[in-house]
């Protein structure tokens, strides 16, 4: 028996399918229970980390959406990290107030980096309305440092794996000495559907359906250190959907409410 995964967003889905550990099969024998090293463990929550970011940015980003990189001035270096993060909070509140007053959610994901150097700097992607790019720069040019902007679709073409650029920390990189790595609260954990298959043999070729691509670059197949095969390929949609990040009507409406009674109260003071 073998259990296969799929990871669905709007434009791809993620299909993970191994041998299940209650039943694996009867070709090898079972291996010593053992537990893994700190160092080994730590690489395997950093992979699982860069996957579940990889899929956040599938489901909730657009491919024209931006990917910013937040500098400081030297003379304006954050003593610590949770300077650092508070600059940020203020910043997005910014931009989420911006964004709801022209009828649009703020989507965001962030990764606050500190180098040998002490460079201090911010990745950052955020969906994109009109006025993007001048929003971020001319409120962070004004208060702390440079401003450096890409497109998802430009660092996809070059070949990036934006789930690792965005999530990198100590262990997956060594010049980082310090990193924090978050994301807005509208953004969730994309979760697996699970389905049990009876036989023990996989496929030889994934099935794809109607209107949907097998991206080649994505196909891996292997065997686990216990010796079972997996296998891990993403399908696509070939005629990509664009993401709607506007606000529900119901959701504009109580803001609207609440600027009333914003001047109401104002008016009676």
């Amino acid at each position: 028996m073998h259990i296969r995964r799929k990871y669905r967003m709007p434009n791809s889905i993620e299909v993970v399918e191994f041998n299940s550990a209650k039943c694996p099969g009867k070709c090898r024998p079972r291996r010593p229970k053992t537990a893994p090293t700190c160092e080994a463990q730590a690489r395997n929550n950093q992979r699982r980390k860069q996957r579940a970011c990889s899929r956040m940015i599938e489901k909730y980003f657009n491919e024209d959406d931006c990917v910013f990189t937040l500098t400081y001035a030297k003379n304006l270096r954050p003593a610590e990290m949770k300077a650092c993060l508070k600059d940020f909070s203020r910043f997005a509140r910014y931009l989420k107030r911006v964004y709801a007053e022209k009828g649009y959610e703020l989507f965001w994901i962030r990764n606050a980096e500190v180098g040998e150097r002490n460079a201090w700097h911010i990745h950052l992607v955020v969906n994109r309305i009109e006025g993007t790019e001048y929003l971020v720069e001319s409120w962070w040019r004004a208060r702390f440092g440079a401003v450096y902007s890409q497109h998802l679709k430009s660092m996809q073409d070059k070949g990036c794996d934006l789930g690792e650029y965005i999530s990198k920390t100590a262990v997956s990189h060594k010049k980082i000495v310090q990193s924090s790595w978050g994301h807005s609260r509208n953004i969730k954990k994309v979760e697996p559907e699970e389905t049990r298959i009876t036989r023990q043999k996989m496929t030889d070729r994934p099935r794809v359906p109607k209107g949907w691509y097998l991206d080649e670059n994505t196909m891996y197949a292997g065997e686990n250190i216990d010796g079972y095969p997996f296998r891990t390929y993403i399908i696509r949609r070939i005629v990509r959907k664009r993401i709607d990040h506007g606000m529900s009507p119901a959701r504009i409406r109580a803001m609207e409410r609440k600027k009333c009674s914003r001047r109401k109260a104002k008016s009676k003071r």
